[in-house]
């Protein structure tokens, strides 16, 4: 399956489609095009096409699925139950419009974000960030999002699902504020799970549009200075569910123009400890608004919760029920080794993976990650990243990491969601995680938007059976690599006992 805007030069995207390869022949190429809405204009004519039937305006109903929601599958698909357009009907379930055209594969490049009709000033702001092209999340969600439908979007870690969202309401930020002027009140809401994924959207926002005004909001710092910034006026506030409570009872946040709510790593946000803050902060929006949920996993749980906040909404599905859940260019290896083992086989591990690059080890408790980051600084440059730091240690040290002052970050899962780091080469499971999930986004901190990366996952001969557990889960395969790390072991050992 493929997306096709190539033969559609429009100012903005007016469809989405299904297009299905019948042969990888160049001159035998075909795909068929399932329309939506108003695909077809007179002036709809693709290179080397065969005749295109014509339709003006026609009506859709969605065949439901597993979920009984709209539906947008990992393939751009819609089931469509009945199309109404120019005076005919066609009453069948698998009914389509179709339109067969030959594909050329310069067909398959991204759709240039310069051409979607939003404003230039976003334009602009990512072409400076080298942004030209929309992932397929952005292509997905972006006329739905447009539309002020309620969604929820499901795509793989590090495929800028911050981005999907973000275009869109940027987009009619700009625009309300342009035709009415600016207020004071915030018009978007972003909730997220972590302070480290708050700071990465908020980052995200700001240089995506530096004409807006956006505030962070978390934990661990003085509530102060929020306070003061939100009483100044800003157009949109990013924040974690505690810190955005603490703001309401205060007075100090004013929900009452709020447009756009979005609920980023969803599956997070509405588990146990997070669902009642959220229905909390949702319940203070009384307004008409616009609630969008994305997440790298979308467990069936999540689905019953979203009928409290979400009005029949479109779903985007980039990953589906048995495809791989992590980005193509992570490679993924695992070593058997036992515990004692693993300090003596880690370093080895780093050099031959990461090669002087990045890489991300993560550990089950805050006490293992100071233990085994203090070890690794006697001979790599390392630090420790967990909970109990504080707020300002924390990003001094996310800082440092990012500007490459050391290579090694030691993390418990705190930092599994929301850390951004550019160039991470290499993530390396110390301790097998508590389930698949935590594995896709510990993993899929390597590998993003598009770059290479190497996921190691060491375990004990004992837990051969939750290593296949997390293959036929996450829909991937280890290449086991203990054996060349062999003399590598046996040389640190005879070190570590003397």
């Amino acid at each position: 399956m493929a997306f096709l805007p190539c033969p559609l030069r429009y100012s903005k995207i007016n469809s989405l489609f299904l297009l299905r390869k019948s042969s990888s022949s160049l001159t035998s190429k075909r795909v068929s095009i399932n329309s939506i809405s108003h695909i077809f204009s007179d002036k709809f004519s693709p290179r080397n096409a065969l005749p295109v039937p014509q339709v003006h305006s026609f009506t859709t109903s969605l065949t439901i699925s597993a979920p009984p929601m709209n539906w947008v599958d990992g393939k751009f698909g819609y089931s469509v139950k009945g199309f109404h357009g120019g005076g005919c009907c066609l009453q069948a379930a698998t009914a389509t419009a179709m339109a067969m055209v030959d594909l050329e594969e310069d067909c398959e490049e991204g759709l240039e974000i310069s051409k979607l009709g939003i404003s230039e000033e976003i334009v602009s702001a990512l072409a400076q960030r080298g942004i030209t092209s929309l992932f397929p999340i952005q292509r997905a969600v972006l006329e739905p999002a447009m539309q002020g439908s309620d969604m929820i979007g499901r795509a793989r870690t590090g495929t800028g699902k911050t981005l999907a969202f973000g275009i869109p309401i940027m987009d009619k930020i700009i625009r309300f504020n342009r035709k009415k002027g600016r207020g004071r009140n915030p018009l978007a809401l972003i909730l997220a799970p972590t302070r480290e994924l708050a700071r990465q959207v908020d980052k995200e926002f700001y240089e995506s549009a530096p004409v807006l005004d956006t505030l962070c909001v978390y934990g661990g710092v003085p509530i102060s200075r929020q306070m003061s910034t939100l009483d100044r006026g800003t157009d949109i506030v990013v924040g974690t569910p505690g810190r955005i409570i603490d703001l309401l009872k205060r007075g100090s946040l004013n929900l009452s123009d709020i447009q756009f709510v979005v609920l980023d790593e969803a599956d997070q946000m509405l588990n146990v400890g997070f669902a009642e803050d959220v229905e909390t902060i949702l319940e203070n929006i009384r307004q008409k608004h616009q609630t969008m949920m994305f997440s790298a996993t979308m467990p069936s749980w999540i689905l019953k919760l979203t009928k409290k906040f979400l009005k029949k909404p479109i779903h985007v599905d980039l990953v589906g029920d048995s495809d791989q859940k992590l980005a193509d260019g992570i490679s993924l290896y695992s070593i058997a080794c036992e515990m004692r083992q693993k300090p003596a086989v880690l370093g080895p591990l780093i050099s031959e993976h990461a090669k002087g690059g990045k890489c991300i080890v993560f550990t089950q408790t805050k006490r293992d990650a100071d233990r085994l980051a203090g070890a690794m600084q006697r001979t790599l440059r390392c630090e420790a990243l967990h909970g109990d730091i504080s707020q300002s240690q924390r990003e001094r040290t996310l800082s440092g990491f990012r500007q490459g002052q050391f290579n090694v970050l030691v993390a418990t899962d705190v930092a599994a969601r929301g850390l951004d780091v550019p160039n991470v080469d290499l993530v390396i499971h110390y301790e097998l995680p508590n389930n698949s999930e935590i594995f896709v986004h510990r993993s899929g901190r390597t590998g993003r938007a598009g770059k290479k990366g190497s996921a190691i996952l060491m375990h004990s001969s004992k837990q051969h059976r939750d290593v296949k557990g997390i293959e036929h889960d996450a829909g991937c395969r280890f290449t086991e690599s203990n054996t060349s790390l062999l003399p590598y072991l046996e040389l640190k050992l005879i070190w570590v006992l003397g």
